[in-house]
C-alpha cells in the first residue's frame, strides 16, 4: 500500500510548489487517475518525440518500459540518459482550446522537466514550454509528483505536445509514471504589445519583444499554504544569515527582506516568485542573480549596436546633457536593422534617460544587472543594445541623434523610432560591448568585426609609438587564474610581466570589461608594480555569516590585523619595477577586476584611468540551484583594507577621472586610451 505523505522543504533538499492534486489516492492508499483528465499516460508504450532539432548524440533512445513497483499498473519508464540529453514523450489534446495542469510522478534522484507545447510554423504561433517542479506530494515508496502552472493550448492549430525531461542526476536512472493533462480553465491567446507595462498583459503578464508572455509558465506552482511560511522563512534565513557584507546589509537586505515577506500573501505562483525575483535584484549586488526561464522568449528585430557612457560635446545643443548621468554614445556596432554609428548619441528610451528607463526595469527583468556601488551604471549601458538586449524586450521606442563620420557632424534634430518597426537585418557576427570602441595593438588586436576578447588575452606594441618608446599593451577582460601560476590567464600574466621588465618603457592595461575571475591573478599582476604587502583581507561567507562588518576605522583595522594572515589579499613583489610606467584603464568591471584596481592603486608609477568607479563587488557569492530552472546566487563576505575600510559596494575610483567623446568617436579616437598613452610617455621609464 503507498503512503501519502506531504514534502517540506525542511526535510527536503527541493522546492515544493503549490496544492495542485489531479490523481489522488483511495482509502488503501492505491494511484487513482484524475477522471477528468483530458490526458493520461501511463507509460506502458509511451509515443517518443524526435523533433528536428534534436541534440547532436542524443538520437538514441533513452529510456526502457520497466516492471515493478510502478504508481499505477505494472509499467513505468526508466530513463537511462546521463549526459544531459533529453528525452521527449508526445501526448494527443483534444482539438478545443483551453488551459491545462500538467503532472507526472518521479523516483530516484531529479529532474529537468517541462511540457512543450509547439504548433505548425503556418500558424504562426510560437512554442510554449511551461516548467515542472514539486508540488508538496510525495509516496511512502519514493514517487514525488512535478506539476507545471496552467498552459494555454490551441488543440485546433494540431499543436505537438510534449513532455521533455533531462536526468540532471545521472545516477543510473529516474522512474517517470502517470502523466496527466487536467483541463485548468480558459484559453488564453497570444497577445500583442509594446512596451514593458503594457496592461494588454495583466497581472499575470509579462510585454516581452511585443508579446505579452504568461509569467507562471516559468516559475514553479504556488506552494500549498502549509508549506509557504516553512519556504518563505527559509529563503529570508539563507539571506539574514550569508548574505553580503557591511553597505549592502545594512542598506539593501532590510529591503529585499521585506519584499520576501511579502510573499507570504501571495495570491498566483508569478505574483510569489515575481516578489521572490525583484528581491534579489533589490539586493543592489554586482554578484547576485535570482534567475527564472522568463526570458527564454526570442526578440524581435536586430540591434546589433553597442552602447558606451560618454560626452555628447557635439550635440548637446540638440538635447541637454542629463545632470545625474552619462550621456550614452555608440561605441560600435554590426550589422543590424538601425545603421547606427559610433558616435550616434542615444538620447532616450520611452522618453526618459537609458539609464534612467533602465533603472526602473528592477520590478520585471530577470536578467537585472546592477553594481554593488550605487554611483555605478555602467552594466545598464551596456545591456542595452544586442539581440537580447533591454531595448528589444522591454521598449516601445527610442530617440537617437544620427551623425557624420565623413562630414564629422551631428544633425541638429532627433529621430524617434519604434522598437516594433526595427527590422532583423541577418549578415555578420553579433558583436559583443566591450567598452573598447577600438583596439591599439596592431596586428595583434582582438578582431574589430566582433570585439570579442572574452578569455583570450592579446598583447603587443602599442600603436602610433615607436620602436624607442618600447610601450607595449594587453587587452584582457577575465581574470580566471585557479590558483596555478602556470596556467591558462597566470601563466599569460606571468610571461608578460618577464617580458615588460626587460623590454619595456611603459605599459597600457586595457580591462574596460572586466568579467571578474579569481583572486590569484589579480595579486600576479600587481608584482609588477609594488613592493609586496596584505592590501587587504578577504573575508567570505564563514567569517562573516550573520556579521554586518565593522563599525568603525579602528574595528576595522583591527579586524584586518586579526585575519591578515588568514585570509589575505597579498600584492606585490620584491622584484617590481618602481620604473616602469603603468596605466590601467577600467570601465565596466567587478568582482576579481575589482580587486585588480584596489590593489595597482598607489603604486609608484601606476596611473588608473576611466569614466567612474568599479563595481564594488568585493565578495564571492553563494548558488542554490531549484526546480524548474529557477536558481538564484547572492554575495556573500567582504574585503577590509588595512585602513579599516569595509569596500563591498565602494568601487575603485579612477585617478584620472576621462569620458569618451562623442567628437572623438566620430574622428576614430579613443579618448581614454589617448589620456593613458600620454600619460605613460610622460613617465617612460629611461
Amino acid at each position: 500500500m503507498l503512503r501519502f505523505i506531504p514534502l517540506s522543504l525542511a526535510a527536503a533538499t527541493v522546492l515544493v510548489g503549490g496544492a495542485v492534486q489531479a490523481a489522488d489516492f483511495d482509502a488503501q492508499g492505491n494511484f487513482v487517475p484524475d477522471t477528468s483528465a483530458a490526458v493520461f499516460e501511463p507509460f506502458d508504450a509511451p509515443i517518443r518525440f524526435v523533433p528536428e532539432d534534436v541534440e547532436m548524440g542524443c538520437l538514441a533512445e533513452g529510456f526502457e518500459v520497466a516492471t515493478g513497483a510502478a504508481l499505477e499498473g505494472d509499467n513505468f519508464v526508466r530513463l537511462q540518459v546521463t549526459d544531459g540529453c533529453a528525452e521527449r514523450f508526445q501526448v494527443e489534446v483534444p482539438a478545443e482550446t483551453g488551459s491545462y495542469r500538467a503532472t507526472v510522478w518521479m523516483r530516484h534522484g531529479s529532474l529537468n522537466a517541462r511540457v512543450l507545447v509547439e504548433y505548425p510554423e503556418e500558424t504562426g504561433l510560437a512554442a510554449i514550454s511551461a516548467r515542472m517542479a514539486p508540488t508538496g506530494r510525495a509516496t511512502s515508496d519514493g514517487w514525488v509528483e512535478l506539476a507545471t502552472n496552467e498552459i494555454p493550448v490551441d488543440g485546433t492549430k494540431l499543436p505537438v505536445v510534449y513532455l521533455r525531461v533531462v536526468d540532471l542526476a545521472s545516477t543510473g536512472g529516474v522512474d517517470l509514471d502517470a502523466l496527466e493533462l487536467v483541463p485548468a480553465g480558459e484559453f488564453y491567446p497570444p497577445t500583442p504589445c509594446e512596451g514593458v507595462r503594457d496592461p494588454a498583459c495583466g497581472d499575470e503578464g509579462i510585454c516581452l519583444a511585443g508579446e505579452c508572455r504568461l509569467g507562471r509558465l516559468s516559475v514553479p506552482p504556488l506552494p500549498p499554504d502549509e508549506l509557504r511560511d516553512e519556504m518563505v522563512d527559509a529563503l529570508a534565513g539563507k539571506l539574514q544569515v550569508f548574505y553580503g557584507g557591511r553597505k549592502t546589509r545594512l542598506v539593501d537586505l532590510p529591503v529585499a527582506l521585506a519584499t520576501i515577506e511579502s510573499m507570504r500573501d501571495a495570491e498566483t505562483a508569478w505574483q510569489f516568485w515575481s516578489r521572490f525575483g525583484r528581491a534579489g535584484r533589490e539586493l543592489h549586488d554586482w554578484h547576485t542573480r535570482f534567475s527564472a526561464p522568463v526570458l527564454e522568449a526570442g526578440s524581435v528585430g536586430r540591434i546589433n549596436t553597442c552602447f558606451i557612457e560618454g560626452d555628447a560635446d557635439l550635440t548637446h545643443d540638440v538635447w541637454p546633457r542629463h545632470p545625474q548621468y552619462d550621456d550614452i554614445l555608440v561605441s560600435h556596432a554590426g550589422i543590424d536593422g538601425l545603421g547606427l554609428v559610433p558616435g550616434d548619441r542615444l538620447v532616450a528610451v520611452d522618453g526618459e534617460h537609458p539609464i534612467v528607463w533602465a533603472r526602473k526595469l528592477i520590478d520585471v527583468d530577470w536578467a537585472y544587472q546592477v553594481a554593488s556601488d550605487s554611483r555605478s551604471f555602467a552594466d545598464f549601458a551596456e545591456a542595452l543594445g544586442g539581440v537580447g538586449g533591454t531595448i528589444l524586450r522591454y521598449a516601445r521606442e527610442i530617440t537617437v541623434i544620427r551623425c557624420d563620420q565623413a562630414a564629422q557632424t551631428c544633425a541638429d534634430t532627433i529621430e524617434t523610432i519604434r522598437v516594433r518597426d526595427i527590422p532583423f537585418v541577418p549578415g555578420g557576427p553579433d558583436v559583443a560591448c566591450d567598452n573598447r570602441p577600438y583596439y591599439h595593438l596592431g596586428a595583434a588586436s582582438p578582431s574589430p568585426f566582433n570585439h570579442y576578447v572574452f578569455s583570450s588575452f592579446f598583447h603587443g606594441k602599442v600603436d602610433g609609438t615607436t620602436d624607442e618608446e618600447k610601450i607595449f599593451g594587453l587587452v584582457f577582460d577575465s581574470l580566471y587564474g585557479g590558483g596555478n601560476p602556470n596556467g591558462n590567464v597566470n601563466g599569460q600574466i606571468k610571461a608578460r610581466i618577464a617580458d615588460w621588465k626587460a623590454n619595456a618603457r611603459g605599459v597600457i592595461l586595457d580591462h574596460r570589461a572586466g568579467n571578474g575571475g579569481t583572486l590569484d591573478a589579480p595579486e600576479y599582476l600587481t608584482d609588477l608594480v609594488r613592493p609586496p604587502e596584505v592590501a587587504a583581507v578577504v573575508l567570505m561567507p564563514i567569517e562573516v555569516s550573520g556579521f554586518a562588518g565593522p563599525e568603525s576605522p579602528d574595528e576595522g583595522i583591527q579586524l584586518f590585523n586579526e585575519t591578515k594572515l588568514s585570509a589575505p589579499y597579498s600584492v606585490g613583489d620584491v622584484g617590481h619595477d618602481p620604473n616602469l610606467p603603468v596605466a590601467l584603464i577600467i570601465h565596466r568591471d567587478g568582482s576579481a577586476s575589482d580587486y585588480l584596481p584596489l590593489g595597482m592603486k598607489g603604486a609608484p608609477k601606476v596611473k588608473i584611468f576611466g569614466p567612474g568607479p568599479t563595481a564594488g563587488a568585493f565578495s564571492t557569492f553563494i548558488q542554490f540551484a531549484y526546480w524548474g530552472s529557477l536558481s538564484f546566487q547572492f554575495a556573500s563576505g567582504d574585503t577590509i583594507t588595512k585602513d579599516g575600510a569595509a569596500m563591498i559596494g565602494s568601487g575603485v575610483v579612477p585617478d584620472v577621472l576621462v569620458d569618451q567623446k562623442q567628437s572623438d568617436l566620430l574622428a576614430g579616437r579613443d579618448t581614454i586610451h589617448e589620456a593613458a598613452l600620454a600619460w605613460v610617455r610622460q613617465e617612460l621609464k629611461p
